[in-house]
């Protein structure tokens, strides 16, 4: 499941930056919500309109930091993006996608050991074990109690 994690975590931060180039420009050159909302000839259109502005930029901040600190897997950020997750499934289309892929990746059981105690960073570098000097001798191991599993991951 760490993939996943990581997977929202980079979605979530993609998500936060492009909601924010998309409504910082409209927020700007409308001059706020009141201008926003008289800009359209409806009243239904400029309500929706200024509301849907306002929503992704309340929503981008939280999506943005929070996305950040899920690749440490940070408790509150897990937290924090729960919160997220579930206000983005009213934000349809995308927003609603990725709210449902963010609750079911945050809220399985899968996840719970993700947070008490994370893998190791992928990104981070290796650390390089010593290699044994050439005039040591390396003999396997051939007690019947040590068995090598491999790993999945691998």
């Amino acid at each position: 499941m760490d993939i996943h994690v990581r997977t929202l975590s980079t979605v979530n931060i993609l998500f936060g930056v492009l909601s924010l180039l998309l409504s910082v420009p409209i927020f700007v050159i409308y001059g706020g919500p009141i201008s926003l909302y008289s800009s359209m000839d409806d009243n239904v259109g400029g309500v929706l309109l200024a509301s849907s502005v306002m929503f992704h930029l309340a929503l981008a901040v939280p999506c943005i930091i929070a996305g950040v600190h899920l690749r440490s897997y940070a408790e509150w950020a897990r937290s924090a993006l729960i919160v997220t997750s579930a206000l983005n499934v009213l934000n349809i289309p995308i927003g609603s996608v990725l709210g449902a892929y963010g609750l079911w990746v945050l809220l399985t059981e899968e996840t719970d050991p993700l947070f008490s105690s994370p893998p190791p960073n992928p990104d981070a570098k290796k650390s390089s074990a010593v290699a044994p000097t050439p005039s040591a001798k390396h003999e396997p191991n051939t007690s019947a109690a040590t068995t090598i599993v491999s790993s999945p991951r691998s």
